[in-house]
């Protein structure tokens, strides 16, 4: 009966679960503004991330390419049972962080979800066929996704031996870098691929090969930019500042892969406008990236890291990684737009990341330019939190009673 229950609604859990993280966002934004002793900054964080990346974001994106990459007669119980047992865990750490933090509890849950995460990549790397540039994307996105995975039995070596160290920190930007810049990147990005084969949008075999090939040479050395606030050698903002180049050029070719597609694309006007969104969260991604390989942004990234580092983290989070999601979801009728209150939650949701973006950005530069900051800056973010989430819930209740039986 359970297993019925979740394979049949897989996305909608994706999408429940992104309701409920942005919840201890909104929760972490009233702390703020009014603190309560109730309300733990770091465990809520550790919650409110956990269940971002690998409730919405994991479990949509796997879901996604087990849909549109795997035959479905080669599918068994072992896919459905290491997804069930990842949504148990995930809905457990909705407790569990904020609660208790990283604790036993928490720790345990991790290891499951992670062994769980293992038993799909593998199964889904045994039955992915193929050689074409989308097949290869989501291979890739699986490698990144377990090499990624290795910092999490790391760190627990690192905690008990050095303690909250910078081997700490860089052990945790590992593991971000390859799940983000890794993981989404190239999975996201594969199955966009895999929607314009379907729908027969031709596109240049060259530049989908040339844009894989450059985001691929760049992925690991791009690790160097998440270490350079550790006071290492020159020789890593070389490499940072060459992989950020790397990843500029494959930029290059996504928009000539996309010029392309946009002019056989019949999309709807809602499909269009989510694509150029993240193409624009996207492209001030890799711009930031390439910035950050300087000392002096370094340095005042970190001076700054409320509005900058906190800013650039819900850029890649919510305007290209779960806008991205929602198109892929949408091009591929699992979440359906068909009535005003799921198109008025989608709006009100990018109105959210938009105005977001602004407050942390702005507020960071003007305090770079020694000028007046924005006043009730807490409240503004708070208010913005709120229209995150009730974007977020509007979409998800109009889904309740039109979500089609996916698995």
């Amino acid at each position: 009966m359970l297993q019925k229950l979740i394979s049949k609604n897989i996305y909608l859990i994706a999408v429940a679960l992104f309701v409920l993280s942005a919840f201890l966002g909104l929760l972490i934004r009233w702390s703020f503004v009014f603190p309560s002793a109730l309300i733990s900054y770091k465990n809520f964080v550790q919650g409110h991330s956990h269940v971002a990346f690998l409730g919405w974001g994991y479990l949509a994106v796997f879901g996604l390419i087990l849909h549109t990459f795997i035959p479905k007669y080669t599918w068994n119980n072992t896919f459905k049972i290491s997804i069930i047992i990842a949504v148990i865990s995930i809905f457990l750490m909705l407790f569990s962080f904020p609660f208790s933090g990283y604790k036993a509890f928490s720790i345990v849950l991790l290891v499951v979800f992670g062994v769980s995460s293992y038993i799909l990549s593998f199964n889904i790397l045994k039955h992915l066929y193929g050689s074409n540039t989308s097949t290869k994307l989501i291979r890739f996105s699986i490698y990144y996704y377990l090499i990624s995975s290795l910092a999490t039995w790391f760190l627990v070596f690192v905690i008990i031996k050095f303690g909250k160290s910078n081997l700490y920190y860089n052990t945790i930007y590992f593991y971000l870098h390859f799940l983000y810049n890794g993981f989404f990147v190239f999975a996201l990005f594969g199955l966009l691929f895999k929607v314009f084969e379907n729908q027969k949008i031709k596109i240049s075999e060259k530049y989908k090969k040339l844009f894989f090939m450059y985001l691929n040479v760049a992925c690991i050395p791009a690790y160097a930019l998440s270490i350079l606030w550790s006071n290492v050698s020159a020789f890593f903002y070389v490499l940072g500042f060459a992989a950020a180049v790397l990843q500029l050029i494959s930029l290059l070719f996504l928009f000539k892969i996309l010029q392309q597609a946009f002019l056989s694309l019949k999309w709807n006007i809602l499909s269009k406008v989510l694509l150029k969104f993240l193409l624009v969260a996207y492209s001030l991604k890799i711009i930031s990236q390439v910035f950050s390989a300087f000392p002096y942004f370094v340095q005042k990234s970190i001076a700054l890291k409320p509005f900058f580092i906190i800013g650039y983290l819900h850029l890649f989070t919510l305007a290209f990684m779960s806008v991205f999601i929602v198109l892929l979801l949408r091009e591929l009728s699992k979440v359906l737009f068909i009535n005003n209150s799921s198109k008025f939650g989608l709006f009100t949701f990018l109105a959210g990341i938009i105005l977001t973006e602004f407050l942390l950005f702005g507020q960071g530069f003007l305090i770079l330019a020694k000028l007046k900051p924005i006043s009730n800056h807490n409240t503004l973010l708070l208010i913005c939190s709120a229209l995150l989430f009730f974007g977020i819930f509007l979409l998800f209740i109009s889904q309740l009673f039109k979500q089609k039986a996916t698995l």
